[in-house]
């Protein structure tokens, strides 16, 4: 265990860290006190991770290269392809909760609440919520939750975990306080013009796959959006939208029983054939194959 210094830099790899899920490798609660940041597989490249902040004491939260006091008994919603740092002057009390979309959207109602404002409104930067529950209370159900799923590897542990993490999205949902502080201004950074265009796709994938489609949102020109992710990702804008709908194709195929004809159309696809088109030329394998484990 490392020493607690006052800084936790979320999204850097620890070699030395230990999965919550050996198995799927998807979900992970991070005390904050212990300064312990975990690692996920290598080709979730830090981009597809959901956070939710669980404080007890005041913080400062660095994102974005902007700085934000967050108030004690607070929970901070930060949506994936945003890394952060989070200091405290003293020690640093409360929890880091992270997941992926795969761990969490087992129904139609996650798929809502997970692309909900609280982690994809373009225009925040984060979303800042006080919790409604008190200190003590909020504190032990994570330590429960969290020896739960240490303890017992399967299904209902891993859905315990599931719902724990639904209640607190529904209190952020309804209970929304934005600070106008947390707000995005103009003049950003090309990490940051990249973070809000994976946000957004993220969000509006199932109905636009053009790269002109994002860059007009973000007010620039499709070749410009392009070069930003080239410098930040290496890869083109259209390589980000393309991947991010495969990992979402993929996700579907994997974890639902829907027939690919439905899957085609959840996707917004035109048709079933473009569908499994599109996952043979990315992935060099049809759908039926795939969900049959040929991979």
């Amino acid at each position: 265990m490392m020493k607690t210094e006052g800084l936790l830099d979320i999204g850097r790899d620890d070699p030395n860290s230990r999965y919550m899920d050996g198995s799927g490798l998807e979900f992970e609660i991070v005390a904050l006190g212990d300064l312990q940041s975990g690692r996920f597989p290598p080709w979730y490249k830090g981009q597809d991770l959901f956070n939710i902040l669980v404080t007890f004491t005041e913080i400062q939260l660095i994102l974005e290269n902007e700085s934000f006091a967050v108030m004690d008994s607070s929970m901070v919603f930060i949506g994936p392809a945003k890394n952060f740092v989070v200091s405290c002057p003293s020690l640093l009390s409360g929890y880091l909760i992270r997941f992926t979309a795969r761990f969490y959207e087992r129904s139609r109602i996650d798929t809502v609440l997970i692309n909900s404002e609280l982690f994809f409104d373009c225009g925040r930067i984060l979303t800042v919520v006080r919790s409604p529950r008190k200190p003590e209370v909020l504190r032990q159900q994570v330590i429960e939750h969290t020896r739960v799923y240490m303890s017992r590897k399967d299904p209902m542990a891993s859905l315990l975990v599931h719902n724990f993490i639904e209640s607190l999205i529904l209190d952020g949902v309804w209970n929304k306080e934005v600070d106008r502080r947390y707000y995005l201004e103009q003049g950003f950074t090309a990490q940051g013009i990249v973070n809000r265009f994976s946000v957004l796709v993220h969000k509006h994938y199932k109905r636009h796959h053009e790269v002109r489609y994002y860059a007009a949102k973000l007010n620039i020109t499709p070749r410009k959006l392009s070069g930003l992710c080239m410098a930040v990702w290496n890869k083109t804008a259209k390589n980000v939208i393309t991947d991010i709908v495969l990992k979402e194709a993929l996700r579907y195929i994997s974890n639902t029983d829907m027939s690919i004809s439905q899957i085609s159309y959840e996707m917004g696809f035109s048709d079933e054939s473009n569908f499994r088109h599109f996952v043979k030329k990315h992935l060099g394998i049809s759908p039926v194959q795939y969900r049959k484990g040929g991979f």
